[in-house]
This record gives structure tokens, C-alpha cells and sequence, in this order.
């Protein structure tokens, strides 16, 4: 085997010296992109979420009651609780502010990123260090804009701008994996590498439950990859199980107290129900047959259209979708193979398609490894086996129940990480993986930039500003803090109950509304008389006042339908109406 030729060792010491540069170059790049992104989108909402939001303001007026959820994750409500309650925003600036606190949990995910690209480079690095080799590994300062063009690329796109804890779960996921491969570089790892782990793993836990499960994944690495001999690092290991216990014991005692059954989390339990078998979100009954009983649904007072109330022990501005384990308790459909691996081979369908975009990425990577010695390059991917059995547990997780972009950009990051620091290049084809680096990561910053800047000109399909809208005009008409309504045509997108205070006791749907709307004033009058009965003292109509559905994927037209008659008040403002029962 021959040594490496001396243009190609100065190039890969040219690279070295530029890195640090690069790595500012980026840092800045990336934080003045996601904080354009931000204020772009300072508006933006959702009825996800508005649930953490409900959360913050329960944990703010020490309502441990209702701010014990065993279906949103507890980490990011006190996040929100803690900035909510310090700056004390306006009815227009609350989104705002909630959209603020990713920025600080963005520059944490990039300082998680750095931390796992640089673990990787050390791992090649030393694994390489002293050998002689004719194939070469991309050079550190093309391996950093690499990652960092498909960081910003995944992160900005898909992460920065939803208002939950998907940024903490990608730095959590990144400084575990940073962690657990900083523990095979060194056989004797000092103590500190398995302290954090362990906190890593508990506080995932904490921002998202799906890291309740991979945090075992994750531990099992760490037993797999360990020195030898074992008892060696047994102390360590058990050390790092037992914070990752203490962690997470705190939050499953609550929720298991507050279900009255053991449990860490009812997401997945809800979700591998919702998406496999095709069961509503809201308002489930215990129909169809054969998915359970339920425990304390939600209760129809009229057939059609079909009238839902809940004004129940969950006082919050949509209480169905602020607690969905509360109302489905007792959902436990029939397991039926055949349909989870319909349902499973569907969604890795979908993951196959998201895994393939960006093209520009994608192309790029088959031309590096086109110019690779791929029996080697083959050969360092398999060294890295923990890391891709970490990412392909979580993926096949989320094929259980549902692939969406947001959920991926940690795990991508794993897999394309262990695949760029396995390359070997052939010393003909050095020239074309530097072309190949820039190309991509013009294109993938190129596509953010233009992203950002797209939304800037034309704006957002869920911005808030009709919602801002409507709060006001109730505000006017003398609603005040809890007091409680009816809405009709809004689902789970009644934010504007949210921002004034309002608790929704009753609904009819967006797919019920035009059909209350052909019927003659006395039967609408008695549909009305059914929120008087669950409470309500004001209907609010939604008669095409610009809110987002997100419970169809065709909206309807309720503008169209809509034949407000007498009683019926416009607010002001805004082409919805509102109807006063007392």
C-alpha cells in the first residue's frame, strides 16, 4: 500500500487550518437564517402548538392538575411556562414569543450538530491515524459544509418554526450519539462521557416520548460498543442507566398516578390506534365496534347535525385536543396484523420518498461514493453499525404510526454522518468530491434562502392574523376570561379562544356546519338551544373569516354556505359571527 502523495497531505492540512473558519462561516449562516425564518413566520400557529401553550399557562398558575398530560410531552411547557411568564406578552404577541424561544433552542441544536460532527471526524481521524493508504477520507473541511448545508437544510426547512419540542429532540438525539461515539474512540472513557449520557437520555425523554424507547436502544449501544474487559466500565454504564432512571421516574410516577394505570406516555399508544385504524381524533364514541370503551368521551346532544359537548373537568380553549388520552381513554382497538403492516409498509413508503429529497443532496452523495473505493468505504460504514441500528429503530418506530419531515433530521443526520466519514476516495476522483461539495451546498442553501425568502413575499397558509382578529372583536363585544362558548365550523383551530381567554364547551364540525346553515331558523334555534345546554353563553360561527382548516385537506366553503339570520352579531373585523345565548 502506498503513502499518501504530498499534494494530497497539504490539501488535507490546507483543510484542517480553514475548518474553524468554515465552522463560523456556518454558524453564522445557519442562526441569521433560522432567525429570519422566525420572525418571518413570527405568526404562524397550530393546534399542537396551542396545546403547549395551555400547558405553560397551567404550569404559570400552578394548575399541576391539569398540567400533568399524558399525551404532550412535559420538557417544552416549562421552557414556554419560563419565557411566558418573564416577558408577559399581548394578545398579538404571544405566538411571537413563543416562536422567540426557538431561536435559543436552535443555537443549542447546532452546538449538539458540532458536537456529533466533530465526534465523528475524531472517530475516523483515529481510526486512520499512523496507517499508510492510498484511498483517502473526504477532507475535515468538506466533511463540515457538507453536514452543515444538510443541518440548515433539515432544520430551518422543517424545525424552526413549529412552536414543539422537535429542536430538543434533535439535540438530544445529536449529543447522544455524539456521546456514545466519544465512548468507543476512547475504551476507558472518563466517568463525565457517561454522566451526560445518561442526562441526555433522561432529558430526551422529558422533551419527547419516543426517546422514552430509544433511550433503551441507545443504553444497549452503549453496553454493545464497550471495552473489554466489561467490569471495567460496568460501574460507568450502571451509572449512566441509574441517571437516566432518576430522570425519568419523576414524570412516569405522575402520569401513572393521574391514568391510574403504569405508563410513561399514551402518544403512541393513541397514534398506533388513530393512523392504523383509521380512528377519529376527536369525539370517538366506542365506535366503530370492536376499538374499545370509552371512559369519559366526549357527549353528542344532537344526531344532525351532530352537536359535541365537553364541558368538562378540562377547562382549557379546546379541551379535546388540549388532553386527547383524557377523552380516548379506553380506546384499545382489536390488533389485527395484517392491517399495522399495511398501514407499516405505507409509511416506509413515505420515508423512502422524504429520505430521497433533497435531489441535490442525493446526487451528490452517489457521485462522492461513485468516486469512492466502495469495498472500503462498505467496510468503515459497518463500523459505524450502532449508529445506523440506532437510526433504523427510530424510523421503524415512526412507521408504526406516522412519517413526517419534522421527525426526521436527527436521524438522517446519524445515517448520512456514519456514510460521509466512511468515504474513501480514490486519489483521482479528490478533485471531484471538492466540485461536488460546493455544488451541493450552494443548491441546499440556495433552496433555504429562496425558502425564507418565498415566505416573506407571499406569507403563510396558517398565519394567525385572522385569529388575532377575532379575539379582539369578542374582547369588544364584552367576552371576558373563561367565559365559555360554542363554535361552529372551527375543529381544532379556534385559536382565537386561546388568545382571549375563551373555553370551548361545545362544537359542530367543519363538515356539519353547512348542513345547520340550509336548515330554517327554528331549527337552527333548536341546535342553539344544545350549547345553552352544555354551557356556552356565546356561539362563534366561522362564516369564512381566513382560518386555516387542518382536519381537511380541501377546505370548504363556509363563506359560501353560511346564512346568518337574525340575532346573528358580525365581529368586528372579521366576516365570522357570533350569536349571544344569554
Amino acid at each position: 500500500m502506498t503513502e499518501i502523495r504530498p499534494g494530497m497531505q497539504a490539501d488535507q492540512e490546507n483543510s484542517g487550518r480553514h475548518c474553524t473558519t468554515l465552522r463560523w462561516v456556518f454558524r453564522c449562516l445557519a442562526a441569521g437564517l433560522a432567525l429570519a425564518q422566525i420572525v418571518v413566520g413570527r405568526n404562524t400557529f397550530g393546534p399542537d402548538p396551542r396545546s403547549y401553550m395551555e400547558l405553560a399557562r397551567a404550569i404559570l398558575r400552578h394548575d399541576w392538575a391539569m398540567a400533568t398530560n399524558a399525551y404532550w410531552s412535559a420538557l417544552y411547557p416549562w421552557l414556554l411556562a419560563a419565557v411566558l411568564g418573564i416577558v408577559k406578552p399581548s394578545l398579538r404577541w404571544e405566538f411571537p414569543v413563543a416562536h422567540a424561544l426557538s431561536f435559543p433552542m436552535y443555537l443549542a441544536a447546532i452546538a449538539a450538530f458540532e458536537f456529533f460532527w466533530a465526534s465523528l471526524l475524531q472517530r475516523r481521524d483515529a481510526a486512520i491515524h499512523g496507517r499508510a493508504q492510498k484511498n483517502l477520507p473526504i477532507p475535515s473541511a468538506q466533511m463540515w459544509v457538507l453536514g452543515y448545508s444538510l443541518f440548515v437544510w433539515a432544520t430551518v426547512g422543517d424545525l424552526v418554526l413549529l412552536i414543539n419540542p422537535d429542536l430538543l429532540v434533535a439535540t438530544s438525539v445529536l449529543l447522544a450519539a455524539g456521546l456514545l461515539i466519544r465512548m468507543e474512540i476512547g475504551g476507558g472513557a472518563p466517568r463525565s462521557l457517561y454522566v451526560w449520557f445518561g442526562i441526555c437520555l433522561g432529558f430526551g425523554y422529558l422533551a419527547k416520548a419516543i426517546l422514552f424507547p430509544m433511550a433503551f436502544v441507545f443504553l444497549a449501544m452503549m453496553i454493545a460498543i464497550s471495552g473489554r474487559p466489561l467490569r471495567r466500565q460496568g460501574r460507568r454504564m450502571a451509572l449512566a442507566w441509574l441517571i437516566f432512571v432518576g430522570i425519568a421516574s419523576p414524570e412516569i410516577a405522575l402520569l401513572s398516578h393521574s391514568k391510574g394505570r403504569l405508563t410513561f406516555s399514551d402518544t403512541g399508544k393513541l397514534n398506533l390506534a388513530w393512523f392504523n385504524y383509521n380512528l377519529p381524533y376527536r369525539n370517538w364514541r366506542g365506535d366503530p365496534p370492536g376499538t374499545g370503551t370509552p371512559v369519559h368521551p366526549t357527549r353528542k346532544l344532537f344526531d344532525h347535525p351532530a352537536v359535541y359537548e365537553f364541558n368538562g373537568p378540562l377547562r382549557s380553549s379546546y379541551p379535546p385536543w388540549f388532553d386527547p388520552s383524557y377523552w380516548n381513554e379506553g380506546l384499545s382497538p382489536t390488533f389485527e396484523l395484517g392491517t399495522v403492516a399495511r398501514h407499516a409498509l405505507h409509511e416506509a413508503h413515505e420515508l423512502g420518498s422524504l429520505l430521497l429529497h433533497p435531489t441535490a443532496w442525493l446526487l451528490g452523495m452517489l457521485l462522492i461514493l461513485l468516486g469512492s473505493d466502495l469495498k472500503e468505504t462498505l467496510k468503515g460504514i459497518a463500523h459505524h453499525w450502532y449508529l445506523l441500528a440506532i437510526a433504523a429503530t427510530a424510523l421503524g418506530l415512526y412507521c408504526l404510526t406516522l412519517v413526517q419531515g419534522r421527525f426526521l433530521p436527527p436521524w438522517e443526520m446519524m445515517i448520512w454522518g456514519s456514510v460521509l466519514a466512511s468515504v474513501r476516495l480514490r486519489p483521482a476522483t479528490a478533485p471531484l468530491c471538492r466540485g461536488v461539495t460546493a455544488l451541493v451546498s450552494l443548491a441546499l442553501l440556495a433552496a433555504v434562502s429562496y425558502l425564507v425568502y418565498g415566505e416573506s413575499v407571499h406569507g403563510f397558509h396558517n398565519d394567525a392574523s385572522a385569529e388575532y382578529v377575532i379575539a379582539e372583536g369578542l374582547q369588544q363585544m364584552g367576552l371576558q376570561p373563561g367565559t365559555k362558548v360554542g363554535a361552529i365550523g372551527f375543529d381544532m383551530d379556534a385559536h382565537w379562544a386561546y388568545l382571549a381567554r375563551l373555553d370551548i364547551v361545545a362544537e359542530i364540525g367543519t363538515d356539519e356546519t353547512c348542513s345547520f346553515w340550509s336548515e330554517p331558523p327554528e331549527f337552527q334555534t333548536q341546535v342553539l338551544e344544545k350549547f345553552a345546554e352544555a354551557g356556552a353563553s356565546v356561539v362563534v360561527a366561522n362564516t369564512g373569516g381566513g382560518i386555516r382548516t387542518t382536519s381537511r385537506a380541501i377546505p370548504l366553503d363556509l363563506a359560501g354556505c353560511a346564512r346568518p339570520g337574525p340575532g346573528w352579531r358580525k365581529i368586528q373585523g372579521s366576516p365570522d359571527q357570533a350569536f349571544f345565548l344569554k
